[in-house]
């Protein structure tokens, strides 16, 4: 009877310990999105100009092997940035160039406010 019971408590003790080890990966693989402006661009990282609270912010996403980039990525380009946060930096899942017409709706939207 006691072998039963300490066998029932390790395997509790086991699946408590897996389990909280499952929801930490989670937050370190979250996914986050930014949209903005390319200022700058190699092959290892993007610099991104975006709006925060009516201010611009640059933020800077690296790139890894598994990093999705599709469009025309040039300084100037309107982007969508899908990262994560690993280790205090920002890698780039995916980097899209936003189309022109988006664009040009707010830039419209605006003037005619």
């Amino acid at each position: 009877m006691r072998s039963t019971r300490r066998n029932l408590a390790l395997v509790a003790a086991l699946v408590v310990a897996l389990s909280g080890s499952a929801f930490a990966s989670k937050k370190s693989s979250a996914k986050h999105v930014a949209v903005g402006t390319i200022t700058s661009i190699d092959s290892n990282q993007v610099v991104v100009s975006e709006k925060v609270k009516g201010k611009d912010q640059t933020m800077t996403y690296s790139f890894d092997s598994a990093t999705q980039k599709s469009g025309n990525l040039a300084v100037g380009t309107p982007v969508t940035v899908q990262y994560r946060t690993e280790n205090s930096q920002n890698i780039a899942t995916t980097v899209r160039e936003r189309s022109g017409n988006a664009v040009t709706s707010k830039a419209s939207k605006k003037s005619k406010s």
